[in-house]
Formats: C-alpha cells, sequence, structure tokens
C-alpha cells in the first residue's frame, strides 16, 4: 500500500472518531437532568409578583403558565399586587413551600435581597425580572429598559428636530421605569429645546390608567403649549390618550409610550388617535425566558448574569399598514418581538419535545 493511501485511511479513521465524539458531546449536551426525569415529582416553579394588573402583566403571566405547560413543569403564582407588606409575605411563603425555584417580578432590592439570599442558601435557585438584586449568580431579565428609554426618546427628538414641549409621565421607584429615566434625562441635557413642561405619574393599585387621565387633563390645562406626552409605561400612556381626546386635543398632541398589549393595538388604530408609536418587547416571550432560565438553573447550568430582551419600536402607522388587530398579528408583522432565543440550552429543548411527544 503507498504512502498516500495509507495516509488518506488515515485522515478518514481520525475523521470517524472525532465524528463519533463530536455526536456523543451533543448527546450529553442534550441529556436531560434526572430531576426532570420523574413524572410522578413534578418539578415546581413559584412566580412571586409584586405587580399584577394590566395588560401586558396578564400577558407575562400567560408566557410563563404557557413554557411550564411546554416544559411539563408547575408554575404557583403569588400576586401581592402592589402591597409592600403582603410582597414580603408572599416571598416568605414561597419559601417555605421549597420549590426548585423561584422567579421574582418587579421587586425593589432592599425588599428582596434578604429573601433571595434566603432562597439561595437553601439551595432554592433565583431568576429576576425587572429586578436588581446584589449577586452574581442570579439572573436579572429585562426588557433593555436603558435602551427603551434611549430609542423612544430619540425617536421622539428625532420626529420633532429636537423642539418639543413635553409633558412626561413616569413614577420613580420601580427599577425598569428608573433605568428608562435614566436614558431620557440624558437627551433633556442632549437638546436644550427639548424641554419638559410638566411631570405626571403616579400607581394606583386597579387604576393608574383612570387617575393618570385626571391628573394630565389638569397638567394639559394649566400648560396649555405642550405637543407631546412621553409615557415610560403603557397604563400612563393608557390614561394620557384618554385625557387628550377628552379634551379634543388629538390633533395638536401626540403619545409616545412603553409596552404593547392588544389593548393598546386597538387604542392606536382608533381613528384620529393621538397615541403615535411605543416600544416594547412581548411580555409574553420575557416570561417564556424566566422560566427557561428557571428551569436552567434547576438543571445545574450557569446562565448568563443579564438576559436583556431587545425591544422593537411599533408605530400607528404599521399597526395600520399591516391590519394589525392583536398581539398575535402583530408578531407576525414585526418577528423581532417574537420567541427570544435567551435560554434555550439543548436539553430545555429536548424537555419540550419530550413532553410535546407525550
Amino acid at each position: 500500500m503507498s504512502a498516500r493511501k495509507q495516509f488518506l485511511i488515515f485522515v478518514v479513521f481520525v475523521l470517524a472518531i472525532f465524528s463519533v465524539g463530536t455526536l456523543s458531546f451533543a448527546q450529553d449536551d442534550a441529556a436531560i437532568p434526572d430531576r426532570f426525569n420523574n413524572p410522578d415529582d413534578p418539578v415546581e416553579i413559584a412566580l412571586v409578583r409584586f405587580i399584577g394588573d394590566g395588560a401586558f402583566m396578564a400577558r407575562y403571566l400567560a408566557g410563563a403558565e404557557s413554557q411550564a405547560e411546554e416544559l411539563g413543569v408547575n408554575i404557583t403564582e403569588y400576586n401581592a399586587r402592589n402591597d409592600q407588606a403582603q410582597f414580603v409575605t408572599l416571598l416568605e411563603q414561597a419559601i417555605q413551600q421549597q420549590p426548585d425555584a423561584i422567579i421574582i417580578s418587579h421587586g425593589t432590592t432592599d425588599t428582596v435581597q434578604p429573601y433571595i439570599d434566603q432562597a439561595e442558601e437553601a439551595g432554592i435557585p433565583v431568576v429576576t425580572f425587572d429586578t436588581v438584586v446584589n449577586s452574581n449568580v442570579v439572573p436579572e431579565i429585562e426588557q433593555d429598559d436603558l435602551l427603551i428609554g434611549f430609542d423612544l426618546t430619540r425617536h421622539v427628538a428625532i420626529t420633532y428636530g429636537g423642539n418639543a414641549n413635553v409633558l412626561y409621565l413616569n413614577i420613580a421607584g420601580f427599577p425598569p421605569l428608573d433605568k428608562r429615566d435614566r436614558s431620557y434625562q440624558n437627551f433633556l441635557w442632549r437638546y436644550p429645546n427639548f424641554v419638559q413642561v410638566a411631570q405626571v405619574g403616579v400607581y394606583v393599585e386597579g387604576g393608574t390608567a383612570a387617575e393618570t387621565q385626571t391628573r394630565v387633563e389638569a397638567a394639559l390645562t394649566e400648560n396649555p403649549d405642550v405637543n407631546v406626552v412621553i409615557a415610560m409605561w403603557d397604563e400612563l400612556a393608557k390614561g394620557a390618550v384618554r385625557a387628550i381626546e377628552q379634551l379634543d386635543l388629538a390633533d395638536k398632541i401626540k403619545v409616545y409610550s412603553v409596552d404593547v398589549s392588544d389593548e393598546n393595538i386597538q387604542m392606536m388604530r382608533e381613528e384620529g388617535s393621538p397615541w403615535e408609536a411605543t416600544m416594547a418587547t412581548d411580555p409574553y416571550s420575557t416570561a417564556r425566558v424566566a422560566v427557561r432560565t428557571a428551569v436552567a438553573r434547576i438543571g445545574g447550568e450557569t446562565v448568563p448574569k443579564y438576559l436583556l430582551i431587545e425591544p422593537t419600536l411599533i408605530t400607528r402607522e404599521t399597526l395600520i399598514e399591516n391590519n394589525v388587530t392583536n398581539m398575535d398579528e402583530l408578531i407576525v408583522a414585526l418577528p423581532s418581538l417574537g420567541e427570544s432565543d435567551l435560554s434555550w440550552y439543548p436539553w430545555i429543548r429536548a424537555l419540550a419535545d419530550r413532553n410535546a411527544a407525550g
């Protein structure tokens, strides 16, 4: 046998070994951890939420439940409805139940940090959404709120050539809203003719939009030069839109906001609506990321500290041109709002496939 043939045989042999090894590694990567292999003892995840009202949070819960069902795990919701004392009680109850993991939504650092530490010390991995925590191992999932504040305000600044009289709607003390405000403040510094005439912001359990409408009507009456409303939360935006329509000012004042829902889409599509654009992610997808991340931590994965969902600008023009009437149609029109690739580990896909197959 010639030296050339011997060499070719050797190369083929090495490649065959490498291929088998690669297949073995791929199979190992997709191996489902033992904790997920006992149908008589399903994985339990607790979802503890500080805020639970509004269309955004309803869609978030639906997303969490859908991902849990697809992965064959149980999820139990604890809803504090913006009651700080109740939130603490629910965190304590969730830890006492000793679930496999806990997802915490919209908590403030001072409130949640002791309970996160307690849970982690008890071997219960924690995942957070729109919450800032002092831990290198607890993931923080968010809608990339600094980028949301930047992109939304940049869109307004470009649209108005850096000249606008702004009624600003925001509420201090909520981590995502504070981050959006940080970016917004940079635009006030950058564009001297981008003037904040007044600010309104209040949270009322189950009635933020209605209270905002009352306050915006008063603010617009006192400040007739306002031509732009920037709302860093859709509950605030809904109140502003209704106030503007009530005062018959839709041809003069336009609304730019954060978040999107079926209700928001309908309001934006209404004839003569002042609601021009919103910057958003799909809370359904964001919640699914949170559940997958909790499952990943249960399975022993070391997940990234920061998991940022990139936002998308949604304009009234886009909704009308594409005949979008609900969230499902919106995702078809703007695929960037669809399922995120975050926390889709190979074995989690295998778990979903196995559960779908029955």
